[in-house]
C-alpha cells in the first residue's frame, strides 16, 4: 500500500533519514514480468512512498511506478518500459515522492532480462539515495535496449546475480560482504553520472 494518508501515517523526515543511513541508502528491486509485480527492499520502498510491508509482498509495476515525481514520470517511464518490453538496461536520476512526503533524488540502475524466446520474464536493479548531493531539478536518463552491458553494468549485474543466489543459500557472512560491494558499486554509478554531466557541461 502507499503510505497516504488513512491506513498508515507518514514517517517522519528523521525517522526516514535514519533508515536510510543505516542501509547507506542502496536498495534493491526485482520484477517478475510475467506477473508485473515488483518486489522492493524497505529502502527502495520507501523512497518510493511505500510501506516495506508492501515491498516484500509485491506491488504493481503500474503502481509501484506511480512513486516517480510526476514531472519526471513520462521522461523517465520512456526508457524503463522500453527496456522492460524487449530486454535492456537503464541508468536514470531522478525525483521520488517518498514515504515521508519529502521529494529525494535517486539514482536507480535496472536490467530487464529476455528468455530464449525473446520475451522478458525479469528484471532487478539497485538503487541510491543521492538527495544529499548537489543535482538539478531534471531527471536524467541513459538506457541501451537488448545491447551488451558497459563494464560496471556488466560487473553490477553478476554482484545481483550473487547476491540473490547467496541470499537462497543462507550465507550471511557472504551476503554481507556482497551488499557492501553492491553499496560501493551503486556509489561508483553515482560517481560516474555525475562525472558523465559535468562533460557534458564542458
Amino acid at each position: 500500500m502507499r503510505m497516504s494518508g488513512g491506513a498508515r501515517a507518514h514517517p517522519g523526515h528523521d525517522e526516514l533519514q535514519t533508515v536510510l543511513d543505516d542501509a547507506d541508502a542502496v536498495g534493491r528491486w526485482q520484477i517478475d514480468m510475467r506477473r508485473r509485480v515488483v518486489m522492493a527492499d524497505a529502502i527502495v520502498s520507501l523512497l518510493f512512498g511505500f510501506t516495506p510491508e508492501a515491498g516484500a509482498a509485491g506491488i504493481a509495476f503500474e503502481t509501484f511506478n506511480g512513486g516517480v515525481h510526476p514531472d519526471d514520470r513520462a521522461h523517465v517511464m520512456q526508457h524503463i518500459l522500453g527496456c522492460a518490453n524487449v530486454g535492456g538496461w537503464f541508468i536514470a536520476e531522478h525525483r521520488v515522492c517518498s514515504a515521508d512526503g519529502q521529494i529525494r533524488r535517486i539514482l536507480a540502475r535496472g536490467k530487464f532480462d529476455p528468455d530464449v524466446t525473446g520475451t522478458v520474464v525479469s528484471g532487478r536493479g539497485i538503487v541510491v539515495d543521492i538527495t544529499q548531493g548537489d543535482a538539478c531539478d531534471d531527471p536524467l536518463v541513459a538506457s541501451r535496449i537488448s545491447q551488451a552491458s558497459l563494464p560496471l553494468e556488466h560487473v553490477v549485474d553478476r554482484v545481483l546475480a550473487s547476491y540473490h543466489a547467496l541470499k537462497a543459500l543462507d550465507e550471511p557472512k557472504a551476503l554481507a560482504l556482497t551488499e557492501s560491494l553492491l553499496m560501493e558499486l551503486g556509489f561508483s554509478l553515482a560517481r560516474a553520472q555525475m562525472r558523465a554531466r559535468l562533460a557534458q557541461l564542458h
